[in-house]
């Protein structure tokens, strides 16, 4: 077999470029083969074949992945369950529907269109960067536990509708909405708009057509540049609120009746208001990347705020660690643990958003207005060669950074907090960029932070044009 690049393996999942740095079909191949193993391992003296359920989203190449990766399992004497294609959360839904430990996700979720990847949960939790990391020397050892003779065939299973059932069967709201929804021709076109219908609203739809090229924009929401068409749809008909979903209906993004963007910080700010009140002193989790006004609101509501790192995979764990009620993070990942799972679920959390605003007799854009706003920057990124040129790149920003009179957190990157404003630089774990970004009180603040950041940065990166 030909060698598997490290590279792809990332921190808490498995992703690259199609034809650089993940080769189909044998990388694939090679990962079922690891996959299976790993699963084969952990059964220790159990006679029972390990089940396991794949799913895959609508790239253009998740077929071939997911026929490659299907043979390295079959091969190692997995049961396996082909959902076919379905967003995300709807795999994360299928394990506990099904009563099954382990899931494979062909999706780069919202990488471009030429990239691909695996999202992998084992044992009911998503695999640490330790783990993923064995896989990848397992895989080069090329100690695979096959078990011939290989006549096993993987079982289909369609859990769409059961996964929209629960869904409705959980929501209820108060009053219809007005509302337009972006899918950016990914997974979440598969329900979306029977979903938001049937849960009462009228709903119009943006590239809610699956396909695998993109060919509208991207399929990521948090990038201003992606979300315009929804902005103006919003505008143009009206609506209370706009929808955006990333390539695997994982992560959402929201925007009201004027186009403004709602980020998921701020969204996460109503979320929390409401789950307190039925969970007063719940701990809430967040990521480094989310607002000071986050945990500010989350203690003015009777709850307990808790910071950590970046990562859905780390989100995930921290929140079981602290026994966090919910958490998210600045990307559109939130978990609500409440009424519905540990896992990210963008098309019920965009739900659940609606019948919190449901209950309101002000519009959407009104209840936003009332919880308290700042100046603050997207997420910016600053692109190298590869990931490890940004982490080398990142040491050295810390080793040269200065900010005398700020908080210092170093849990993820370097965040550095003032009174009125803060901003943060870190590696990215599934690009090789280094992401910043800034927050304050006031647009002087704002300008103040960056300056700073600006004056380090120049003296690591002198060559670097930074995308602030």
């Amino acid at each position: 077999m030909k060698n598997i690049s490290q590279e792809i393996f990332r921190a808490y999942d498995i992703r690259g470029e199609v034809g650089k740095d993940f080769m189909l079909p044998q990388d694939a191949y090679q990962i079922g083969l690891g996959i299976g193993s790993l699963l084969q391992s952990q059964q220790g003296n159990n006679q029972q074949s390990p089940k396991v359920l794949l799913g895959r989203d609508a790239r253009i190449t998740s077929p071939e992945v997911s026929k490659a990766l299907l043979q390295g399992l079959l091969e190692t004497a997995c049961d396996v369950i082909d959902l076919n294609i379905i967003p995300t959360p709807a795999l994360y839904f299928a394990l506990e529907h099904l009563h099954i430990a382990n899931g494979l996700m062909v999706t780069a979720s919202h990488n471009p269109a030429n990239h691909n990847g695996i999202k992998i949960v084992m044992d009911n939790q998503p695999l640490s960067a330790e783990v993923i990391q064995d896989l990848y020397h397992l895989i080069k050892s090329e100690q695979f536990k096959r078990a011939p003779p290989f006549s096993k065939k993987a079982k289909k299973y369609n859990i769409l509708p059961s996964y929209l059932n629960a869904i409705l069967a959980d929501i209820s709201l108060k009053r219809s909405l007005k509302i337009a929804v972006d899918c950016s021709n990914g997974v979440a076109s598969l329900i979306a708009k029977n979903l938001f219908t049937q849960l009462g609203c009228e709903v119009h739809i943006l590239y809610c057509e699956l396909n695998g090229d993109f060919p509208n924009h991207p399929p990521d929401p948090t990038k201003p540049e992606n979300i315009q068409g929804l902005q103006q749809l919003v505008i143009n008909k009206n609506l209370d609120i706009g929808l955006a979903f990333d390539g695997d209906a994982d992560r959402m993004i929201a925007v009201d009746k004027n186009g403004k963007i709602l980020w998921p910080d701020r969204l996460m700010i109503l979320l929390a208001k409401s789950i307190l009140k039925q969970h007063p002193e719940a701990k809430v989790a967040f990521d480094v990347k989310c607002s000071f006004l986050l945990p500010q609101a989350i203690e003015k509501s009777g709850g307990k705020a808790s910071m950590c790192v970046s990562g859905h995979s780390s989100l995930k764990a921290h929140m079981k660690k602290v026994n966090a009620i919910m958490g998210g993070e600045f990307s559109g990942h939130i978990i609500l643990r409440d009424r519905w799972s540990d896992y990210d679920d963008a098309l019920y959390n965009a739900a659940r958003l609606l019948e919190i605003l449901s209950e309101f007799k002000q519009s959407p854009t009104q209840v936003f207005a009332e919880i308290p706003d700042s100046y603050s920057t997207p997420e910016y990124l600053l692109y190298f060669e590869n990931a490890q040129i940004a982490k080398d790149m990142m040491k050295k920003i810390i080793s040269k950074a200065s900010f005398p009179l700020a908080k210092h957190t170093l849990i993820d990157g370097l965040r550095i907090d003032y009174d009125d404003c803060w901003g943060l630089v870190r590696a990215s774990n599934t690009t090789p960029t280094l992401t910043f970004r800034f927050e304050a009180k006031t647009q002087q603040s704002l300008e103040m932070i960056q300056q700073q950041f600006r004056d380090v940065l120049k003296s690591v990166l002198p060559l670097h044009t930074l995308p602030f």
